[in-house]
């Protein structure tokens, strides 16, 4: 008798056991799938950020603070990645103690050493975040925007000084093109060459065809990322992946390419085809 009344407590004390187990483990869950916030972050100037003081902020108004840090990504032309942890919204609690919830309001700033910036996109309304699963691309710049244009105010004075032409910053435009070659000043700016000289821009060459087919040469600025299109009919174009040529010696085949320096570069489709082939790059 003795023994049946121990096995019956044993296993009455294994039930609370359980149920406040169960009781803890169903708090706040479901969780829902991540949701990832990517781009990249330039500076006034239209630099892209990178360096170990370089951090980026998701901030909620509740609190809730998500960091990450500001640095070459996988994906060309991208910088910055934050991965969001999203809660199902199945209970009053969430599931951890920074996890969202679809629609949630957040703004993200940019820290740069010890000093924090809110970026030219984040100083309107606050951002609602996408669904539980999915991506988001939000590009930031730093500085000002008085004329809302899209384009920073230091580059536009920057611009202003080295055109001395009387312009003034609501006259240079993004959609400009205050050298007349071609190039619309959002696109000078992004590409970081100089929207007041008309003999600098991107450039993309054919120098020669050896066995291995044409080698072409790119102007490549500091910390953007390049991507190769090809074509036969200037109708369809298709990225296609290519060598960088370092010492004479072809590199391992890349989708894109981002630059530790500033320079000219050598590269090479990884296969050539045959019949005329026509290339053009893009920068990010």
């Amino acid at each position: 008798m003795n023994l049946l009344r121990t096995l019956l407590l044993r296993l009455a004390l294994l039930s609370l056991a359980f149920c406040d187990l169960a009781t803890t483990s169903l708090h706040g869950f479901p969780p829902a799938p991540h949701h990832v916030i990517y781009g990249m972050v330039r500076d006034e100037l239209g630099r892209p950020l990178a360096g170990d003081n370089a951090r980026i902020i998701l901030e909620t108004p509740s609190g809730v603070l998500i960091k990450g840090n500001i640095e070459p990504q996988p994906i060309a032309g991208v910088n910055y990645r934050l991965t969001v942890a999203m809660d199902s919204g199945a209970s009053t609690q969430p599931y951890k103690a920074h996890a969202l919830q679809p629609s949630a309001s957040f703004r993200i700033k940019v820290q740069i050493g010890s000093a924090t910036f809110l970026p030219i996109e984040m100083s309107g309304d606050l951002a609602a975040l996408g669904e539980a699963g999915g991506s988001t691309r939000i590009d930031l710049t730093l500085g000002q925007d008085a004329d809302n244009d899209g384009l920073p105010d230091a580059w536009e004075r920057w611009l202003i000084s080295m055109l001395r032409n009387g312009s003034s910053i609501e006259s240079i435009g993004p959609a400009a093109d205050s050298d007349q070659d071609g190039i619309s000043n959002a696109s000078e700016y992004l590409a970081g060459t100089y929207a007041f000289d008309p003999t600098d821009g991107f450039t993309l060459k054919v120098m020669e065809i050896d066995e291995h087919g044409p080698l072409l040469n790119l102007s490549a600025l500091r910390n953007r990322s390049y991507t190769l299109y090809e074509t036969a009919d200037f109708i369809t174009w298709a990225p296609v992946s290519f060598h960088v040529i370092v010492g004479g010696t072809r590199q391992t085949a890349v989708q894109s390419y981002h630059a530790s320096q500033t320079g000219l570069l050598t590269i090479q489709p990884s296969k050539a085809k045959p019949g005329l082939q026509f290339y053009k790059a893009h920068v990010e």
